[in-house]
């Protein structure tokens, strides 16, 4: 923390609110005005990587239109997006569903805690299994019902 604020003098004390209050009002408004990047095209476009893109932005710039071009119509739902397979729960602790593992990668802390403490690999296979079957059943009865939307 900051040195105490009892040191100060009173006026010393009006001048650091007046700056914070200053330095609050900057931020919120730099926070709400999208930044503006104002660099010339040639300068941007001097670096081999982005001359390309550069290029395609500004070929790909619309023409002045004279004429009201008509609004399209609006495209259908977008489709959902395709789901990630979640990673295969190999490993669940028998006490807590919250704590699982798929075998691959680090071996967690609470593993080696539970095989510690007389845990067996197998133990924790079962209560995956269990897990998983629970998971299918939950699914197939489509549970937790949907909330009703007003």
């Amino acid at each position: 923390m900051p040195d105490s604020l009892s040191r100060y003098s009173l006026e010393e004390l009006e001048r650091l609110l007046a700056e914070i209050i200053r330095t609050i009002e900057q931020r919120e408004q730099a926070a709400s005005t999208p930044p503006v990047v104002d660099l010339p095209v040639a300068e941007v476009a001097a670096e081999p990587a982005t001359a390309l893109a550069v290029e395609a932005v500004v070929s790909a710039a619309p023409a002045p239109v004279s004429a009201p071009v008509p609004l399209a119509e609006p495209d259908p739902a977008p489709a959902p997006a395709p789901e990630e397979a979640a990673p295969v729960v190999r490993y669940v602790h028998p006490a807590s569903r919250n704590l699982s593992w798929s075998g691959e990668g680090p071996v967690p802390d609470w593993v080696t805690a539970y095989l510690a403490y007389g845990g067996s690999w197998s133990a924790m296979e079962y209560a995956a299994e269990q897990y998983l079957e629970g998971i299918a059943k939950r699914k197939a009865l489509n549970w937790p019902p949907p909330r009703n939307r007003r």
